[in-house]
């Protein structure tokens, strides 16, 4: 219960591999164009132009976990766009010590998601998706699967270079147990929009997070006081304002001289006032990254501050199947 993230069970899922997510703030849910990757969370964004996509992605997380991500995209006149995804997180190995610490050998941990998604055009304005999400988990002798949905409304108008995106993520419940408890997914809502300028090739993106709840704050971060009258120690509650915040994250995207060049940035509120040393706050909460194409592939980079002890690297490679007579 120290953070949001301690109150259900496969907390993984809701990490992001894409380094376009990553460094603009880490919600990226209302940009309608031709990246995979994104689709991936928001299936509602799965359009005509990512007809034979392919993307990898690799994640340096924290010490030695890596993530692996893998997607493709399909545009059948039937169905509109179905896609395929594959998600793997491997924490690394760990020392087996039974009781007393006698070292009994060695084990690992690790998840797994594989992901389905169907993006369905309603109109010139309107996308409905839904992706299913079967997710795996074994930590040592204890697993547990589940499986979930994530569904999705965007509105897009070209013309005025505007989206916004309606998501509900998570949704579903546990199949098999770690133990003899069943444990909640962690379900959210989210609302976002973004919108490119019409003079500037900058485009801004704001996500509201957790729709579903208000109240995201972590009890044990609150600022302490002393009464005068009492001389006791008091928690100094936390303004409206700041509660409000931590639901923002804010995003953007620079492409200069509007060529295969992209420049991103970000800032989530929560992971800054969470994470950071209030002595040395530093960059906690900042995101940024970049993106260019190289013949016929699309490379990003971002690097995601998220605590003074590590900040994670997202890598990716893209291309169109299509480029190569596939």
């Amino acid at each position: 219960i120290a953070q949001i993230g301690g109150i259900s069970a496969f907390s993984f899922i809701n990490i992001e591999t894409s380094p376009r997510i990553q460094a603009m703030g880490g919600s990226l849910i209302a940009l309608y164009d031709s990246d995979l990757s994104l689709a991936q969370t928001t299936p509602s964004l799965l359009n005509n132009k990512m007809n034979n996509e392919l993307v990898f992605s690799f994640v340096d997380y924290f010490s030695d976990i890596n993530v692996l991500a893998f997607s493709y995209a399909k545009a059948f006149k039937s169905l509109d766009v179905f896609s395929v995804g594959v998600k793997a997180i491997n924490y690394g190995s760990f020392d087996l010590n039974d009781d007393i610490g006698t070292t009994q050998g060695v084990f690992a941990a690790h998840d797994q998601i594989f992901t389905l998604g169907l993006g369905k055009l309603l109109n010139d304005k309107f996308t409905l998706g839904a992706n299913i999400n079967l997710l795996n988990s074994q930590y040592e002798t204890y697993s547990s699967s589940a499986l979930c949905a994530n569904l999705s409304v965007t509105y897009y108008n070209e013309s005025k270079r505007f989206t916004s995106t309606i998501l509900l993520r998570n949704m579903g419940r546990q199949i098999s147990f770690y133990t003899n408890k069943k444990e909640n997914l962690p379900f959210e809502m989210q609302f976002a929009v973004s919108k490119e300028l019409a003079h500037l090739p900058f485009r801004y993106h704001l996500t509201y997070n957790y729709l579903n709840r208000f109240d995201i704050k972590s009890p044990y971060h609150l600022t302490t006081q002393t009464n005068i009258e009492t001389g006791e120690l008091e928690i100094k509650e936390e303004s409206f304002a700041k509660t409000f915040l931590r639901h923002i994250v804010i995003g953007g995207e620079l492409n200069p001289f509007s060529k295969s060049l992209f420049l991103r940035g970000g800032f989530n509120f929560q992971r800054r006032f969470d994470m950071n040393i209030a002595t040395f706050p530093a960059m906690v909460g900042f995101s940024w990254g970049l993106g260019f194409k190289v013949s016929k592939f699309k490379l990003d980079y971002s690097r995601s501050s998220y605590h003074l002890s590590s900040t994670p690297n997202n890598f990716s490679i893209a291309t169109n199947l299509t480029i190569f007579g596939v």
